[in-house]
């Protein structure tokens, strides 16, 4: 087991070596600010902008180090909202700490400036100096004891200061005890110092309430078999989801202290040291009271009523912590349904004897799935295999009980890394912070494997509870596959369609005429055998595959179709096609690709005017180093088109809205942005383009994001 968690630390480690998130740069803008970066030893850029207010420049200037002196004289630069003055300064005499840097002329003004000193040593100084507090001082660096003391200290005062890890740490001593189990402890332990670690390096953000959730369900499972003796096949797993999580409750406590690198992970490492020591503290305390207990000869008889008071106790504040969902049901975590119900199918089809496995495999290929995606390589149609994976798999859970092995390997290993995939692809594009979120998702569905696992310790492969989850399965994934389809796919066949193309799904054809093929039949010598006809699982997964496999289909040229013969519906469809088409084309990053888009809906002679309004007009507003992508055209009103000289060109007055999503470096947010015009519609070769554009109205809206 020893070996186990070592290798599974290594794994970890390494996929965290290789995982490269996306480079973001932050968009806060201050009106008023003082910049001062070390280029070399002793040398100085100032950076100093003032706003301008009613057309009258700030009267404030810097006050630096007496022992610093200017050499070079301020340039003077701005526009008509700002000021700004830069120039080099050297402070070789001295060093920088201990001296005052601040701004003088603020008294009887509401600016706040803000000051920023970068230095060579890594060290970066944040202040915002205000009339009231117009100086700062520069600290001087903390020593290595200072980095000991305060590491440790805070550490176990963190580690300490958790009210539900008395709790959760009393149901594990109590009731497992030391001798036999250290394991537990050891894995504890270590989690704690994972969620930790990848939480200060921001590969891992957890929200608060799952701590206490999980570890107070946790507790209550324990003393719940603890009551019936059956703590022997305790899953590790439900202590390594709740370490984490903790370990990255802990990496919320604020440093007062500015850090090199180099300090910070020396500072790391020995908050670390005061979680294990808080640990030892906390578990000295509840063994000696566990030894006591033993001494007098009434452990064993006040077992069971322990048991039943802290399985009480939990159950309580369990269901008080998770009141917060119903009362706040936007706190509830978002991740796709199609993750839940893998999850799912991972509880049932990992055995009580290798259910640690299971979790193990699903955690190492997931984090591969995600450190793939945040590295820039998106599986294709990676939600249509998740989905594969599951409605077979539960099919013939259904139909036989248990998975072969081999297909039990690819749903472990092929569904974990889909799964990763997909999270990270669901955070990157709907959370802020995507890396630390996917693996925050990551960590829940390890935890929701180990809970619904533990549930079924000792159950037969082919019992009612997996025939109940496997019918739910089927089930909740055909809902998925329908409004998979109803929302992409239909939409993008009648498109085609309305475009002159008739699409054939031969796969899909091939599939189900395999199908039928492959159907059991129950012939007559079957029945004077009195054989029993085989399950049709092969012919049923079948089915299912050519379903999915509907969006893979080849497009031929329809001989019948004339643009010209639409009517009005069907110009609205083509109407919402091509504005969709053209707005959706500014998320290619290739400006090649982009424009190969836009002329396939656009006239050739209206290309380049498209362009640079459409690329202004999504970006006007927006900060430096913000990203924005186009999620949504949609079509509000589209009128009788006007009668036209040229029989190929009808205009229409037109309502369409467009939704962007704009992500920063620490939030996300979407805008909305209304027109209202006349567009012109143009028959060239048969499909339909816009030729002409006259916008009459704009409104634009700025839409908080739901998770952030």
């Amino acid at each position: 087991m020893i070996r186990s968690l070592k290798k599974l630390v290594y794994i970890l480690l390494l996929g965290i070596c290789f995982l490269n998130p996306a480079d973001f740069r932050a968009d806060i803008v201050y009106p008023a600010r003082l910049e001062l970066t070390e280029t070399e030893s002793g040398v100085f850029e100032v950076f100093f902008t003032l706003p301008v207010i009613n057309g009258k420049v700030l009267k404030a200037s810097p006050v630096l180090p007496e022992t610093c002196e200017n050499l070079s004289q301020p340039e003077i630069s701005g526009s008509a909202y700002s000021k700004v003055l830069t120039w080099n300064i050297a402070c070789k005499q001295e060093q920088i700490y201990g001296k005052q840097i601040g701004i003088e002329g603020l008294q009887g003004s509401q600016v706040e400036i803000l000051l920023v000193i970068n230095l060579l040593d890594g060290r970066s100084y944040n202040r915002k100096l205000s009339p009231a507090m117009a100086y700062f001082e520069v600290p001087y660096p903390p020593t290595s004891l200072e980095l000991l003391t305060t590491g440790s200290l805070n550490g176990a005062r963190a580690l300490l200061l958790q009210p539900y890890f008395y709790l959760f740490l009393l149901s594990l001593i109590f009731f497992l005890g030391l001798s036999g189990n250290k394991k537990y402890y050891l894995a504890l332990f270590l989690s704690i110092i994972a969620g930790y670690l990848l939480g200060s390096f921001e590969l891992m953000k957890s929200p608060g309430w799952i701590f206490p959730v999980t570890s107070l369900f946790i507790a209550f499972l324990i003393s719940l078999q603890a009551s019936k003796s059956k703590l022997n096949s305790f899953s590790l797993l439900l202590i390594l989801a709740p370490g984490l999580f903790l370990g990255n409750v802990l990496n919320l406590q604020e440093i007062e202290m500015v850090l090199t690198p180099g300090e910070n992970l020396g500072y790391s490492v020995f908050f670390c040291l005061g979680i294990a020591l808080g640990l030892f503290l906390a578990g000295i305390l509840f063994y000696q009271l566990r030894n006591i207990l033993i001494g007098y000869h009434i452990f064993e008889k006040i077992l069971v009523p322990i048991s039943i008071l802290i399985g009480s106790l939990s159950l309580g504040l369990f269901i008080f912590e998770a009141s917060l969902f119903w009362r706040t049901p936007s706190m509830l975590p978002q991740i796709p349904g199609v993750n839940l119900l893998f999850f799912l199918l991972l509880a049932i089809i990992g055995q009580a004897r290798n259910l640690m496995t299971t979790g193990l495999s699903f955690a190492i290929f997931s984090t591969m799935g995600l450190i793939l995606l945040m590295n820039g390589f998106s599986i294709p149609y990676a939600e249509i295999m998740l989905l594969a994976l599951i409605l077979i798999s539960s099919i013939i859970l259904l139909l036989k009980g248990t998975l072969p092995k081999q297909m039990l390997l690819l749903t472990i290993v092929l569904g974990s890394l889909l799964s990763g995939n997909i999270l990270g692809a669901f955070a990157n594009n709907n959370l802020s912070f995507p890396v630390g979120r996917s693996v925050g998702f990551l960590v829940f569905g390890l935890f929701l494997i180990s809970i619904l696992g533990s549930f079924r310790t000792n159950r037969p492969a082919s019992g009612i509870f997996e025939k109940i989850i496997s019918t739910a399965l089927l089930g909740f994934g055909l809902i998925l596959v329908i409004q998979l389809f109803s929302n992409e796919y239909f939409e993008g066949i009648a498109s085609e369609y309305l475009s002159g193309s008739l699409p054939i799904p031969i796969l899909s054809l091939v599939l189900i005429i395999a199908a039928v093929i492959s159907w059991p039949r129950n012939r007559k010598i079957h029945r004077q055998m009195k054989l029993k006809s085989r399950k049709p699982v092969l012919s049923l997964s079948l089915v299912i595959l050519a379903i999915l496999l509907l969006p893979f289909h080849i497009g031929i040229n329809n001989p019948w179709f004339e643009a010209k013969d639409l009517d009005q519906q069907g110009m609205k469809l083509i109407m919402e096609n091509v504005l969709s088409n053209t707005y959706t084309a500014f998320n290619e990053e290739d400006e090649e690709k982009l424009f190969e888009e836009l002329s396939r809906n656009v006239d050739t002679e209206l290309l380049d005017n498209v362009y640079l309004d459409s690329r202004r007009r999504l970006n006007i507003g927006l900060r430096e180093g913000a990203e924005v992508s186009v999620q949504e055209v949609e079509l509000n009103s589209l009128g009788e088109p006007d009668l036209q000289t040229d029989k190929d060109v009808f205009e229409y007055p037109v309502q369409w809205t467009v939704t962007a999503r704009v992500r920063h470096l620490k939030h996300i947010h979407y805008r909305k942005n209304s027109y209202t015009g006349t567009i012109a519609l143009k028959s060239i070769d048969n499909k339909w383009k816009i030729s002409k554009i006259n916008l009459t109205s704009e409104d634009r809206k700025v839409i908080a994001a739901s998770s952030l």
